[in-house]
């Protein structure tokens, strides 16, 4: 249940480029699991897929359009659901 709040607080851009890969809860599905991932690396492996084309055709389609501002608010949106899971997890 605790989840499913954390869920509905995602953000738009969370729900649009994220989550059909990475499932809502960033666990992954079809792309890696985001779970414990720093806010640098998640922001630097966005970077990687919007500089390199050839990375992910998906990837770099997604994020090929947002600034680094835009990235950093989704790196650290990632892991601040993370910490909070991670939080849920250890009671």
């Amino acid at each position: 249940v605790q989840v499913s709040l954390l869920v509905k607080r995602l953000s738009k851009n969370f729900i649009v480029k994220c989550s059909a890969c990475h499932n809502d809860y960033a666990n992954g599905i079809i792309g890696p699991s985001l779970l414990g991932k720093s806010s640098d690396f998640i922001f630097e492996q966005i970077k990687k897929f919007k500089n390199d084309k050839n990375a992910n055709v998906l990837m770099s389609d997604l994020v090929s359009n947002m600034d680094d501002k835009e990235i950093r608010a989704l790196a650290d949106e990632i892991f601040s659901f993370n910490k909070e899971i991670k939080e849920m997890r250890n009671r």
